[in-house]
């Protein structure tokens, strides 16, 4: 423990876990909050039982959670924060987040289901990308 910072390490990661049990989406409509939802229905986030806090990667532990003014509509500058295990943090574009768990979550899905595609048309990611981002930006009004 004296190695990660002892008792001041800690107490930051009691505090940072604190921080994120209390995060309640239920009310936020931001951009951020958006390609939140938007996320939540791709495979590497169906470990998240909870649909009001942050989002949990399945294979990584890393958290995602929107930033800004969640209730704000407008605001539309879709910074989201990345925070690993451990407490490190990061605040990253939301649509280039966005567009890497998409890829992500089709290869997942792709993967898993590739006996339901005919041997000669087995590349199919781009297309897939493209179908699956589609219909999540009509559902969640994302930009």
């Amino acid at each position: 423990m004296d190695e990660l910072g002892g008792a001041e390490w800690l107490r930051s990661q009691l505090s940072l876990a604190a921080y994120l049990d209390e995060i309640n989406l239920d009310h936020a409509m931001n951009l951020a909050a958006r390609y939140i939802n938007a996320m939540r229905q791709l495979p590497q986030y169906f470990s998240n039982l909870d649909h009001r806090g942050p989002l949990t990667h399945v294979m990584t532990g890393v958290r995602v959670l929107p930033l800004g003014d969640l209730t704000d509509p407008e605001d539309d500058s879709g910074i989201l924060e990345v925070v690993y295990p451990g407490g490190h943090r990061v605040e990253v574009n939301g649509h280039a987040l966005y567009q890497m768990a998409l890829a992500e979550g089709v290869r997942w899905e792709i993967d898993s289901n590739i006996d339901d595609i005919p041997p000669r048309k087995r590349d199919v990611y781009q297309a897939r990308i493209a179908d699956l981002d589609e219909h999540l930006r009509l559902k969640h009004s994302l930009i």
